[in-house]
This record gives structure tokens, C-alpha cells and sequence, in this order.
């Protein structure tokens, strides 16, 4: 048989809804003006006034069902649908990488001896921080609730972001005057090694690369910590993995012409990498709290890991010359920002913190698919960016160098669709 219901909801957990009962097991109820499949389970010894077919109930739908493990037992409690997937574009900002001047230029006619020493020199690269422009990524989240209550439930998460490049190239061509500035070690005077010059050295080029990659996931399980007719509060609590990888490859070229004890013609070619990696895994807790008005949901995400940030930084280079003639030789020599004081493998333990706030608002379209936009923000305390590694000083002695690392952080905006099933 066919019954109407009424439930007048009597605590904060539920609001008024209209039910169609069929053999007391499957309805359906009208709340927010939109239809929505529900199973239900109602408390015993209800009152019932019945008017012909139709069966009008006054009665209280309590908090919870006692599987719930809150107040309430044997009370009424609405399955819905205990699984979620969403898929989101993220649009997100990085931390730019900051290098030293790398990349000279001094006007026409400047004297050999200051042609791209700084500080009267113009930089062409470096002396400023790069790669901070917003790159595309995507965002996929699981999760499942484990009680028909919604009180406690388990989701995983993976992003990750397009590669950031930077790309750079000068030849003397376009600079007639072209240098690679350095700080000599043993006089602290600012010098240049000059790829160009007139009459001196030439033709001459020099090209930079570098690329940064970011990857992270986090597993979480939630436990309710509160709930009221719009509102929900969860603790969360569980792992967080991070990766961040940056890249820098400097390569130059010069060729002799007129310099003392050296053959004319002979080239040298300098080929040098940095290579930084990061790796952070952690435990980590926080707060999700949820607000939702008829079909407008708003998502608020705090929380914090603390773990351990691996540091790698890997240096090699070369330079390569190459003298002319029929005795033509070729040696090499260690490059000049990766010498032998710098290069190998430096590996670093560190303690770090990440913490992550996040703002979500979902539209629910159909019962079972909600559009998505938000906001996101993370940031790791200890990250070893390639660009810090880079000491303009040349023949450091190997005890002089120093793992760098600071502050790293990654934020922007996402657009995405959630699934419920």
C-alpha cells in the first residue's frame, strides 16, 4: 500500500521533509525542492492517524541510528549515497626559482677589462626570480563513507601540476659584448669571463634551461566531530607525500681570437646541470567543515602536516676545449659554477611542516553530481630549489658548500565536477 508521511524533524540534525513510503522501506523525499532517493528505517511505537489511503504521521526523526555510535537508538537515520569522486583543472601559482646574475652585457665600446663585471654590467639573466606564472594541473579525490550515518569515512587525493620551464638564450650576434660574471674567490673582485668580445673572443652563445615539477597526495580519514541542520564538522587525521623537482642547465660557448697564450681558434664549451629534488612525507591532522543551503555547498579544508623533507641536490659540469691545428687536443676541465668543490650527490634530512587550506563551492546540478570551484593553498618550510645552489664564486673549497633551502608554496584556483554513487 501506498502512504504518505510527514516527519517534523525534532533535532538539529534533520530538517522537515515530505516522504512517500512503499512497503515502508523505499521513498522518497522532497527537500530543497528537488526530489531525492532515501532508505529509511523509523522508530518503533510511532503514532499513526490514518485518513482512507493516505497515513499522516507527527512524530520525531531523532539524531542518529545507534550504528552511528552518537545518541539515539533504533531511530530514524537516511542512507544516501556513500561514495564520492571528483575530477578538477587546476590553474596554480608556484614559488619561482631565484639565480644569481648568470648572464652579462656591457655597451659598445666598454673597456675589455670591464665588459660585463657588475656592477656596472646589465644582466640578461638572472638577479631576479623566475618561473612564477600560473601552469595548468589536475586534482582526482576518492572517497567512501563507512557507516550509513556519514560519521566517519576514509578519501585519498593526487595532484599534480604541468611542468614550469624557463628558457633562455643570447649569442653575440645580438650581444657583441656577451660574459658570464663570477666573484673571484681569492681577490672577493667581481670578474666576467667574456663568451664575446671584439676582436677578443667570438662568436659566442650561451643557453639556460630549467623546469620545475610538482606532485603531492594525501590519504585521510574523517571522523564527525559535530553536526547542526546546515552545517557539519569532521576531524581528519592520516599520510601526506609531496615531491618537488627542479632542474637547471646552463650551457655556453666561446672561441679564441686574439687571447695571450691561448691558439687562436680554440673553443671552449661548458655544459653545466643542478638538480634539486624533494621528497616530504608526513602524518598530518586538521579540520573539514561543510555548509550547505538548499542546492549551494561550501567545503573548508585546515590542515597541517609534520614530517621529514629529503633533500638531493645533485651538481656535475664540464668545459671542454678544443684546440685547432693538426696537433688538435681536447681536455676538461671542471665547469665553472660545478667545479670540484661542488660537484656529487649532497643529501639532507630535514624536519618540515605543510600546512594546506583549502575553499570549495559545489552547486549540486542532478542528486548525484555537484560543479565545483575553489580556492587552494599549500606550503612546505623546507624545499632546496636548484637556483639557491648556485654560488657565483668560483673554487670554493669543497667544505664551502652548503645545502640551501627555504620556503616553498603552490596556490590557485580549481574548477571540477564531484560524482556521488
Amino acid at each position: 500500500m501506498l502512504r504518505n508521511l510527514r516527519l517534523v524533524a525534532g533535532s538539529l540534525l534533520f530538517a522537515s521533509v515530505s516522504v512517500i513510503v512503499v512497503d515502508g522501506a523505499e521513498l522518497r523525499t522532497s527537500a530543497a525542492r528537488r526530489p531525492i532517493s532515501r532508505t529509511v528505517s523509523f522508530q518503533e511505537g510511532v503514532e499513526y492517524t490514518e485518513i482512507t489511503d493516505t497515513v499522516v504521521e507527527e512524530g520525531f526523526l531523532m539524531d542518529t541510528c545507534d550504528s552511528c555510535g552518537v545518541a539515539g537508538c533504533n531511530m530514524g537515520c537516511v542512507v544516501p549515497c556513500d561514495r564520492w569522486a571528483s575530477f578538477d583543472y587546476l590553474l596554480w601559482w608556484r614559488k619561482g626559482q631565484s639565480f644569481p646574475p648568470l648572464v652579462t652585457t656591457s655597451p659598445a665600446g666598454t673597456a675589455q677589462g670591464d665588459a660585463g663585471v657588475l656592477p656596472g654590467a646589465t644582466v640578461l639573466f638572472g638577479n631576479e626570480s623566475y618561473g612564477e606564472e600560473a601552469r595548468p594541473g589536475g586534482r582526482v579525490t576518492l572517497g567512501s563513507w563507512l557507516n550509513d550515518c556519514r560519521t566517519c569515512g576514509v578519501e585519498g587525493r593526487f595532484f599534480a601540476l604541468s611542468e614550469g620551464r624557463i628558457d633562455f638564450a643570447a649569442n653575440s650576434t645580438d650581444f657583441p659584448i656577451l660574459a658570464r660574471p663570477f666573484r673571484d674567490p681569492v681577490t672577493m673582485t667581481q670578474e666576467a669571463t667574456l663568451l664575446a668580445f671584439p676582436g677578443f673572443t667570438g662568436p659566442g652563445n650561451v643557453n639556460i634551461t630549467s623546469n620545475s615539477n610538482v606532485l603531492g597526495g594525501d590519504f585521510l580519514y574523517r571522523c564527525q566531530l559535530g553536526q547542526s541542520i546546515t552545517t557539519k564538522l569532521d576531524f581528519v587525521a592520516g599520510y601526506q607525500f609531496s615531491r618537488i623537482d627542479e632542474d637547471f642547465n646552463i650551457n655556453s660557448f666561446t672561441s679564441a681570437i686574439n687571447v695571450p697564450g691561448i691558439d687562436a681558434g680554440t673553443t671552449f664549451t661548458t655544459a653545466e646541470r643542478f638538480y634539486a629534488r624533494n621528497e616530504f612525507h608526513a602524518g598530518q591532522i586538521g579540520l573539514a567543515a561543510q555548509y550547505e543551503n538548499c542546492n549551494w555547498k561550501v567545503d573548508l579544508l585546515a590542515k597541517i602536516g609534520f614530517g621529514n623533507m629529503r633533500q638531493a641536490v645533485t651538481i656535475n659540469g664540464q668545459t671542454t676545449i678544443v684546440t685547432p691545428g693538426p696537433a688538435s687536443t681536447t681536455n676538461t676541465t671542471p665547469g665553472p659554477l660545478a667545479g670540484a668543490a661542488n660537484s656529487g650527490q649532497h643529501v639532507n634530512d630535514e624536519f618540515a611542516v605543510s600546512p594546506e587550506l583549502g575553499i570549495n563551492c559545489r552547486y549540486a546540478v542532478t542528486e548525484c553530481l555537484d560543479l565545483a570551484f575553489g580556492y587552494n593553498f599549500i606550503y612546505w618550510s623546507s624545499v632546496a630549489q636548484a637556483g639557491a645552489q648556485i654560488d657565483p664564486q668560483l673554487n670554493d673549497p669543497p667544505s664551502a658548500f652548503t645545502l640551501n633551502s627555504g620556503s616553498y608554496w603552490v596556490h590557485g584556483l580549481n574548477f571540477g565536477a564531484n560524482f556521488r554513487f
